[in-house]
């Protein structure tokens, strides 16, 4: 079912750099040739607000939170305005005034998403959430887990969800800079295998277990060097924890994201500690990249590794399971690069830009099809 041209409006808080902005961005690309795009920011532009304008349209309500009540009044304003046949949400969990103003405009499909295991969510936040799902066509979920998550908390109707995995540009992971000089520009020791997360430093991303791993890690070998890129509030505790454990000179903290490709290249695993995780776009990408990947069995992170063959899973929270699975793919090489092979292939194959847009088309039309419109 192909869709037809048309004007689709996404609503999100900001476009500033985040992994939901980032997924909004690609969708657009694919989407701009054929149809008519709008963003409305419900607070500021953001950040990437730029890249929303070479794609199409950007409002911004100037709203404070998702609780503002003016956010439904300047909504349905906007919808009157531009008139969309599709709006598609970004709200976190605030989607009701959105959903109720595109209602009131006449939009043709109606489209929430949930795109983390909401465990934050109080009950003011799912009694609200609960009259919001009564208002949309249907609700995107980045991974089953997610979906199945959110379905059990909010007590929703399974039928009203589609499952849609993040995508990226793979080739963007892929660096084919000279390791030596990315290792020299980022001062990390020449002739060591490099074990890296890259994550925010936030509580669910358990950055102490990451540096309890690493102090076990020493112990067994030499030659390794732990690279910890992102940050956050927790930045300070974390590094409080690697000096702890004397563990300063086997450490670099890089907090730019723009060079991901090169800091892939020259990490010889990746490795994410979540207690919590949604779809982390952060998996997919050393996938991409072709850096084997060590992860916490959580949320969707088996829905993209396949244990022992893409990639190994870590079902407890222990460091020395951590340090057992990382050891063993800096000893056995052939191994290694076998099961990032299989993984490089997957991301092509099944989570490409491509797949995204096509997944998001399909639906679309699915949807307005259903009133007569494609």
């Amino acid at each position: 079912m192909k869709l037809k041209s048309q004007r689709i409006c996404f609503v999100v808080p900001t476009m500033g750099v985040g992994g939901t902005e980032r997924q909004l961005l690609l969708l657009m690309e694919g989407l701009a040739p054929d149809h008519e795009l709008i963003v409305v920011c419900t607070r500021d532009a953001g950040a990437m607000a730029g890249e929303v304008r070479r794609l199409g349209r950007l409002r911004t309500l100037d709203c404070i939170s998702g609780w503002d009540f003016r956010v439904g009044a300047r909504a349905y304003d906007v919808f009157t305005a531009y008139r969309p046949t599709i709006v598609h949400s970004f709200m976190f969990g605030f989607d009701y005034r959105i959903n109720k103003a595109a209602r009131k405009a006449g939009v043709r499909a109606v489209l929430s998403s949930r795109r983390q295991l909401a465990t934050w969510k109080s009950g003011r936040h799912i009694r609200v959430q609960k009259k919001g799902n009564r208002l949309v066509d249907a609700v995107v979920a980045n991974s089953r887990a997610v979906a199945d998550f959110a379905i059990d908390q909010e007590s929703a109707d399974p039928g009203l969800f589609r499952m849609i995995p993040n995508g990226l540009n793979a080739d963007a992971f892929v660096s084919d800079r000279d390791v030596r000089q990315i290792r020299k520009r980022y001062r990390i020791p020449f002739h060591t295998h490099v074990v890296g997360m890259v994550a925010n430093f936030s509580p669910v991303k358990d950055h102490k277990l990451f540096v309890e791993m690493a102090a076990i890690l020493v112990k067994k070998r030499a030659d390794v060097h732990f690279v910890l890129v992102g940050n956050g509030p927790l930045r300070d505790t974390v590094r409080t924890a690697i000096e702890k454990k004397k563990l300063l000179d086997r450490f670099k903290g890089i907090s730019t994201i723009s060079e991901l490709a090169d800091l892939y290249r020259v990490m010889s695993v990746s490795v994410l500690t979540s207690h919590v995780e949604g779809f982390p776009n952060v998996i997919l990408e050393s996938m991409a990249a072709g850096t084997p990947v060590v992860a916490a069995k959580v949320g969707g992170i088996p829905e993209l590794i396949e244990d022992g063959v893409t990639g190994s899973l870590i079902s407890t929270r222990s460091p020395n399971d951590f340090a057992e699975a990382v050891d063993a793919i800096l000893s056995d090489t052939e191994r290694s690069a076998a099961m990032a092979e299989r993984a490089q292939a997957r991301v092509h194959t099944e989570f490409g830009t491509a797949q995204l847009v096509e997944r998001h088309t399909k639906l679309y039309a699915e949807l307005l099809a259903r009133t007569g419109r494609t």
